[in-house]
């Protein structure tokens, strides 16, 4: 059985740009009403949806933004193909630090040793 929200609350969502808070609010209600979830940890729990859905949103224009070819993460990153790779640098390069601190990172080295992949790989962490 779908609730329907007040047929009021739609219009007003929307104009407050809060209109993904349809896209859970019937679900979030019926785990409010099994659980018997007060009004505060209910509205808790829709503000959390929305407030995820919109991270996911900038994550995906920024992803689609950066124009990266396929998906090259660090956790697909062979380390053990290339020993000569120090895993532990690349790990601090995928903080990103250089970022805010305005400082060039170059990465060099022999073809078919991973660097195209790293460096997607580091692009995903900054988006």
């Amino acid at each position: 059985m779908k609730i329907i929200p007040l047929p009021e609350l739609t219009p007003i969502l929307k104009q407050l740009r809060l209109s993904g808070l349809l896209d859970s609010l019937d679900a979030r209600n019926r785990e409010a009403i099994e659980k018997k979830l007060t009004y505060p940890e209910f509205l808790a729990l829709v503000i959390q949806d929305e407030a995820g859905r919109r991270e996911q949103k900038k994550y995906d224009m920024r992803l689609l933004r950066s124009g990266f070819r396929g998906d090259k993460t660090l956790e697909g990153f062979d380390f053990d193909f290339n020993p000569g790779i120090k895993q532990q640098l690349i790990n601090d390069l995928a903080q990103c630090r250089f970022i805010e601190e305005k400082v060039a990172v170059l990465i060099a080295g022999p073809c078919r040793t991973g660097k195209s992949h790293i460096a997607q790989a580091i692009g995903h962490c900054a988006v």
